[in-house]
This record gives C-alpha cells, sequence and structure tokens, in this order.
C-alpha cells in the first residue's frame, strides 16, 4: 500500500449477481455447453494472462482456474497446501521460509514444476525491465523494492532453489499473513524456457501460455469469446469436477442479463438499476468482495485541502450508511477503515476492523466543529 493519507468515503461493496443451473445441451456459448461446464459473463476480454504483467480482475480470474502456486485459498479464505507440500518451515526470526514442493506438480506440457519455475518468475516480476505494475506486491521480500528501483540485481532477491523441490524465501521482517498473499496471481511460476521461447508474445495465445493449475485454455476469440479444458497434467485433477469454463465477453449488462433469463449464461452481476426487478427471482444473492472504495484528497495542488481540519470535516460530514442504501442501492455495506471485514483475524480470530479505531466517522456535529477549526487557519 502506498503511504498517502486517506480520508472520506470508505465502502465494502459487494458483488450482487443472480446465478442459476447450466439445463444442458446447450451449444450457444464458447463451445459445447453441458451441464458440468460452468458458462460465465466476462465484461472485457482478457489482455494477457502473463502474470508478471497481468493487472485486470478478469485476467486474475482466469489465472485462478488456469494457474496455481505455491497455495491456494480454501473456501474460507485461507491459504492452503496446493504446489507446497504444507506450512513451510520457518527461521527462529520468522523472516526465513523454507517451503517443500510435490514431486508430481507439473506444467501442462507435462514438464515438471520446480522450485526454479518460482526463482524465475519472482525475479521477473522485480526486474525493472519487465516493468511489472503488480512489482511492489513483492517489496517485503529481500531486496525486491531495491531491485524494482534498479539498486541491485535480479539475482539479489531473497528467494533461492535450494534443490528441484525446495524453495527458501527472505522476507524484510516477520508477516504472519504471508502464506495468503502468495495465493495472489502475479506469485505463479513461470517456465523459463517456454517463457523465454515466446518472447513478447506469452500469454497472449491459447498456445503461447503454459498452465500450472486445474484448467487449460481452450479456445480464445478476441472480443467474442474464451474457453477453459480440464489439464490433464493437473496433479489434483481428480477432484476437479467441471469439464470446462466459458466466458462470453458481453460489455452491455441489460444484454448479460437477457442472456442469463434465456438460460445462456449460469450467472450475471446487476448494477443498482436492476437491483428492485430482480431481487425477489429465485438465484438472486450478494457477495462480499475483499474491496473498500474511498475517495482520495488531492493535497497536492489544492492548498485549501492540505489544511487537516478541512479534510477532517469532509470524512466527517460524508453519511456512508445513507450513501450505500439510497445512492448505490447495490448491497454495499459502509465501513470505517481501509481494510475490509473479514479478511484478516489475529490468533484469536478477532476481525483485524473490530480491534481498530477509525478517526473519522460520520459525526456531524465533529464535522462542524473541524471545519470551525479548519476557517481558523
Amino acid at each position: 500500500m502506498k503511504n498517502i493519507y486517506k480520508v472520506g468515503i470508505y465502502v465494502l461493496v459487494l458483488a450482487l449477481f443472480l446465478a442459476g443451473c447450466s439445463s444442458g445441451g446447450d451449444s450457444d456459448g464458447a463451445s459445447g455447453d453441458s451441464k458440468d461446464t460452468l458458462r460465465l459473463i466476462a465484461p472485457s476480454d482478457l489482455t494477457t494472462l502473463d502474470s508478471s504483467l497481468a493487472v485486470e480482475a478478469g485476467a486474475f480470474e482466469v489465472m485462478n482456474a488456469t494457474q496455481e502456486g505455491l497455495y491456494r485459498l480454501d473456501k474460507d479464505d485461507k491459504a492452503e497446501p496446493a504446489i507446497a507440500t504444507g506450512d513451510p518451515k520457518k527461521s527462529n526470526d520468522g523472516k526465513t521460509w523454507t517451503f517443500k514442493l510435490r514431486k508430481d506438480a507439473k506444467w501442462s506440457n507435462g514438464d515438471p514444476i520446480t522450485a526454479h519455475d518460482f526463482v524465475y518468475s519472482w525475479r521477473r516480476v522485480v526486474d525493472p525491465k519487465t516493468a511489472s505494475e503488480y512489482a511492489y506486491i513483492m517489496y517485503d521480500i529481500k531486496n525486491a523494492e531495491a531491485i524494482n528501483k534498479s539498486e541491485k540485481k535480479p539475482e539479489e532477491l531473497g528467494v533461492k532453489a535450494i534443490d528441484d523441490h525446495t524453495l527458501q524465501l527472505t522476507l524484510n521482517q516477520e508477516l504472519p499473513y504471508y502464506k495468503e498473499l502468495l495465493t495472489f496471481g502475479t506469485f505463479m511460476p513461470l517456465n523459463e524456457k517456454f517463457v523465454k521461447k515466446q518472447g513478447s508474445k506469452y500469454g497472449t495465445t491459447v498456445d503461447k501460455t503454459l498452465y500450472s493449475g486445474p484448467f487449460v485454455m481452450k479456445s480464445w476469440k478476441v472480443e467474442d469469446n474464451y474457453s477453459l479444458k480440464k489439464n490433464k497434467h493437473y496433479w489434483d485433477k481428480d477432484h476437479v469436477s467441471l469439464k470446462g469454463i466459458n466466458y462470453r465477453v458481453i460489455k452491455d449488462e441489460q444484454t448479460a442479463l437477457n442472456l442469463y433469463n434465456n438460460d445462456k449464461v449460469d450467472t450475471t452481476e446487476l448494477s443498482s438499476q436492476n437491483v428492485e426487478s430482480n431481487k425477489d427471482k429465485e438465484g438472486f444473492d450478494t457477495n462480499l468482495e475483499s474491496a473498500t472504495y474511498y475517495i482520495q484528497i488531492n493535497t497536492q495542488t489544492n492548498k485549501d485541502l492540505q489544511n487537516k481540519d478541512l479534510r477532517a470535516a469532509l470524512a466527517q460530514a460524508i453519511d456512508k450508511k445513507s450513501y450505500v442504501e439510497h445512492n448505490l442501492n447495490d448491497g454495499s455495506k459502509p465501513i470505517d477503515t481501509f481494510t475490509p471485514e473479514k479478511v484478516f483475524t489475529n490468533e484469536k480470530k478477532e476481525d483485524y476492523n473490530k480491534l481498530v479505531n477509525a478517526p473519522y466517522t460520520y459525526d456531524v456535529k465533529k464535522a462542524q466543529a473541524s471545519l470551525k477549526k479548519a476557517k481558523k487557519h
């Protein structure tokens, strides 16, 4: 997270959607829809499936299905072993983590997945030549930030392969949540030989991408549709129930809703204007997302907003509850902290947010007092 002073609206957003079940036999999707194929809407096309370069939510959604790292998230969003065989062995200071990797993990071309694939991938992310927008997410790794700022070489990153199936990671400080972070798409391994052979085309087409997860790309028609099928080389393929996932690229929400109502797709998201007319339908539901929306105050060019008391007055004057209920009307919830609820807990399973004393809550009297103080400066 960048160290920027943030005040204003903090809204925990929920994705509202209608979800049904595929009726089977419909071949109107990306290819061969059936009862064991999930049919989804993609609001935009994919730009890349290169884990070092991907930034869009759609790309990460597909990578969650086609790529796998050391860990994956379980139903409670907690890290569980994937290519790693269990919890890492930690040094006494908690900074050095040693992972044992599965010996049966393979790439979709049959190559073994090794510790060297993680080393190559992570060095590539922080290498400034890659220009990865998510390079900062690795700054907790020893020397990562210095490498990304061209102050050190990628080979100095705090990660190394002890052998083919042993990976060692060195952090700047002990971070108990880092296992969960390792499930993020940017931390996925990369097959160095394959990536270098594809060059700048890696991740841009079906055959120029290699996969480590339960699915592989089956087809990819730009601005139309793309589909996934089971990865026959995936180590845990026997526990993958779906045969495939088909995506239609539909940018218009009403078109997507019409497809859902005509049983052409299994789920679609709704915006606020369609909530009232659909909230009583079977399948309507809301799901919490680990995201916050907020107003960021420009203190760089606006001298008035450089006044802390004025910023406090603005934050205290916004009725977030009324805003989400009457303006958004999409199931969002008001929140006074930067971190979403139900994301981080301590050893006692207490929600991190409940332990935070939010400094700027909605309070008209405090807002007026802050404004009065601001006017004195």
